[in-house]
Formats: C-alpha cells, structure tokens, sequence
C-alpha cells in the first residue's frame, strides 16, 4: 500500500508542465493567505504553512525535471 506521500507524487507525475506552474500558482496564493491568516490570529491549523511549503517544493523540483527533459530532448 503507497503512502499519502507517494500518491500525491504519482499524481503530480501525471501533470503536464502548465498544469503544475497552475498548481504551484495556487499553492502559493494558499500560502500567502495563510501567512495573512497568522497576521489576524485566525489560522487554526498552523501545520499548514509547512505542508504547502514542501508541496510547493516538490511541484517545483517536478517542473525543473520536466524542463531539463525537454532541453536535453531538443539538443
């Protein structure tokens, strides 16, 4: 049985590459909004910043991959 972790890596893996910059956009603004949230002591779930944060990083780890593919495909 995979973990969450995994299941959410093979289903980034399925994403093209303006799909992930989509995703990463709106995780960011997610982040940004939370910070907001901290600001007016309204955030319940403090965990999130660091979840969106290593989303964020593996959706940007993916697009690089994705970008050198494409370079190294074109030489």
């Amino acid at each position: 049985m995979a973990t969450k972790r995994k299941q959410m890596m093979d289903e980034l893996k399925k994403l093209d590459l303006e799909q992930l910059k989509t995703r990463s956009t709106e995780l960011r603004r997610k982040l940004l909004d939370v910070r907001t949230q901290k600001v007016t002591d309204k955030v319940s779930d403090v965990s999130q910043f660091k979840k969106y944060r290593r989303e964020v990083a593996r959706i940007e780890t993916l697009i690089r991959k994705q970008q050198l593919a494409g370079a190294g495909q074109k030489s």
